[in-house]
């Protein structure tokens, strides 16, 4: 006799995005298997999905942000945007009234955590893009510039970080370094010029001299 599939439990969407943000909470974060003294947060999300766990208004308020967050990419499709696998998943998701299944709850646990690093990277992206302070000199000078570190990410295939910075003057720059620069270091860096591209500035050998 073949096997009847068990049908999954359909929640309502507004609880599933709650539960997920009660668990990120909880853990302070996403933690996708757990230990035995520190559940992952899809047990917990599943806790608080059968009242096990008491849900905060400041709980079900940050679901409704990441939820409409993940929805607004809708309109970044009309305009032709072509989304990831995961976010165009996760918009998908936003925009169902009903949730249930492995997969959705599983999509979803891991949101909130998701949501906050692209906050805080459209955060940066922001700030570099509405700097006023315009373009660093002449492709070929030689300059020294006191700077914010606003971005830094490790390139595995060129072995160096990628740095971007604003200057006190607000002009935006990004250079590469063999070490880690702390988002929010100021420091004097010593550089060329080496290309203006989209309202940055390419700094080539550039070396930190306090």
């Amino acid at each position: 006799m073949a096997r009847v599939k068990a049908t999954p439990t359909m929640y309502n969407a507004d609880d599933v995005w709650t539960a997920a943000v009660v668990a990120q909470r909880i853990n302070c974060g996403y933690d996708k298997v757990g230990t035995e003294s520190k559940p992952s947060n899809r047990s917990l999300m599943l806790q608080a999905l059968e009242k096990m766990i008491p849900v905060t208004e400041d709980d079900r308020e940050l679901a409704a942000k990441v939820r409409k967050y993940y929805q607004a990419k809708t309109f970044k499709v009309l305009q032709g945007v072509k989304l990831s696998e995961f976010d165009n998943n996760a918009m998908v998701l936003a925009n169902r009234d009903g949730l249930g299944g492995n997969f959705d709850l599983a999509v979803v646990c891991s949101l909130p955590s998701c949501y906050e690093r692209s906050v805080k990277r459209d955060q940066i992206d922001n700030r570099l893009g509405q700097a006023s302070g315009g373009f660093i000199g002449a492709v070929g000078d030689k300059i020294i510039r006191t700077v914010e570190v606003i971005k830094c990410n490790y390139s595995m295939q060129w072995n160096c970080y990628f740095v971007s910075v604003l200057t006190t003057d607000d002009e935006p720059a990004f250079f590469s370094l063999k070490s880690q620069a702390e988002i929010g270091t100021v420091m004097m860096i010593q550089g060329t010029v080496k290309a203006h591209r989209d309202n940055i500035t390419q700094l080539n050998r550039v070396k930190v001299i306090k």
